[in-house]
């Protein structure tokens, strides 16, 4: 009886210990399990971060190129529409300059450029350019001159005025309506409020 008293004991520990083992094997493979899951979740967080990040950054690209595109197309039709009204208002200018050089006063206008134009040349010899439509006025503008003075046609010259060439000094200047409608152009443009964006 005794040796079966010992098997049993015997057999009885072996039971305890594979009981034991078995379940520090569980232990083990629940505690791998979780750490796998958890490496698996972090993993997966990240993978789906990455893409979300991807696919945000795409749908920005898109949506930004998307912009600049109507943005640029927007600018074009405002700029476009800027020009349209630029022309008009110089174009109903450049026809009251006309219309003005057919008054009386035009003259008075001439002959007040001569003068300043004569004060910068002095003595010196120079070339005057009008327009042919003021020919009739050239004997008038010589007068202001004490040098040598030539009178020429200029077809640059549209509506009206006059410009002066000095060669000793090197000296171009211009009085012609046409160059002071031109000058006004930066100016409507920085101060009509048209500007384009």
């Amino acid at each position: 009886m005794e040796k079966n008293n010992k098997t049993d004991n015997f057999l009885k520990a072996i039971n305890k210990y594979s009981k034991l083992e078995r379940q520090q094997i569980q232990n083990d493979i629940e505690t791998v399990r979780d750490e796998e899951l958890k490496k698996a979740e972090a993993n997966g967080k990240k993978m789906a971060r990455n893409f979300i990040a991807k696919e945000y950054s795409a749908v920005k690209t898109a949506v930004t190129g998307q912009y600049a595109v109507k943005n640029l197309e927007a600018q074009g039709k405002v700029y476009q529409k800027r020009e349209e009204i630029t022309n008009s208002v110089f174009e109903k200018a450049f026809k009251k300059l006309k219309d003005f050089t057919s008054t009386p006063r035009y003259k008075d206008l001439l002959i007040k450029s001569a003068k300043e134009i004569a004060d910068i040349f002095k003595e010196n010899s120079c070339v005057i350019f009008i327009s042919e439509n003021d020919n009739k006025f050239a004997q008038d503008i010589k007068a202001q001159f004490s040098g040598e003075v030539t009178v020429e046609n200029d077809v640059a010259i549209k509506i009206g005025g006059i410009k002066g060439f000095c060669k000793d000094l090197k000296i171009v200047a211009d009085n012609t309506l046409d160059s002071k409608l031109n000058s006004q152009k930066d100016w409507f443009t920085e101060n009509s409020g048209l500007k384009v964006m």
